[in-house]
């Protein structure tokens, strides 16, 4: 085949967004990217690995992606754009319905001071340890100053409002440094994370249930520089 040939077919491939990868794929990624606050379409650069060793890896820059994910493999997908936060998610094979994942992924518009709440990073009471089940969305934090290099976070933790308030303070303190901790284990500079404690001073609610009491124990990241 002409040398020419070849190298349009390859552009061509790249430039659509869609990466074969062998007949192994049965679970298809579909996904497009919009702004968060007007829906518009986002061209981003876009980055997806198959975890845990990348061994499939595409790279390419749209509005749009697909992808097939190698079976029994999930996949980190990394986005980039200009005046937009990095955004990174990891795709669960376990997602798929009839074979497919859908995905309209909101990309946040660059902004200092904004707060990121650690949805899934959930202390148990009067502890400050983290769970094999925090890890994973911890990593999508590491990852997300790794591709912005010039980023500083401040860890922002915080107790449920019952009980002593030095104690309560102290137990805030833990819970930050536990994070800071993963997080410098992960390979990122100590120097770009700072760590504030409120101890219960800030609760996100004073209903009386479990739930809420729960909600109240967490650590929140500010995003100081992007």
């Amino acid at each position: 085949m002409n040398m020419r040939v070849v190298v349009f077919l390859m552009f061509t491939v790249l430039s659509s967004g869609v990466f074969a990868q062998g007949d192994v794929g049965t679970v298809v990624v579909k996904a497009t990217i919009v702004d968060a606050n007007t829906k518009e379409p986002v061209s981003a650069k876009i980055k997806y690995e198959s975890l845990p060793y990348g061994g499939n890896i595409g790279v390419f820059r749209s509005d749009k992606f697909t992808f097939n994910m190698e079976e029994g493999k999930d996949y980190l997908i990394v986005l980039e754009s200009d005046g937009y936060s990095p955004y990174t998610e990891t795709v669960k094979i376990a997602e798929a319905e009839d074979g497919v994942i859908n995905k309209v992924i909101e990309l946040q518009p660059n902004s200092l001071n904004r707060l990121i709440r650690l949805e899934k990073l959930i202390f148990a009471l009067g502890k400050a340890a983290i769970s094999p089940e925090s890890h994973e969305e911890l990593d999508e934090i590491s990852t997300m100053m790794e591709v912005n290099p010039t980023m500083t976070i401040q860890l922002e933790g915080h107790t449920d409002f019952r009980g002593n308030a030095k104690q309560n303070l102290k137990l805030s303190e833990r819970r930050v440094e536990s994070v800071k901790e993963y997080l410098v284990s992960k390979g990122i500079d100590k120097k770009r994370i700072k760590t504030k404690a409120f101890g219960g001073t800030q609760p996100l609610s004073r209903a009386n249930d479990e739930e809420s009491r729960t909600n109240n124990r967490r650590v929140e990241v500010r995003i100081l520089t992007n």
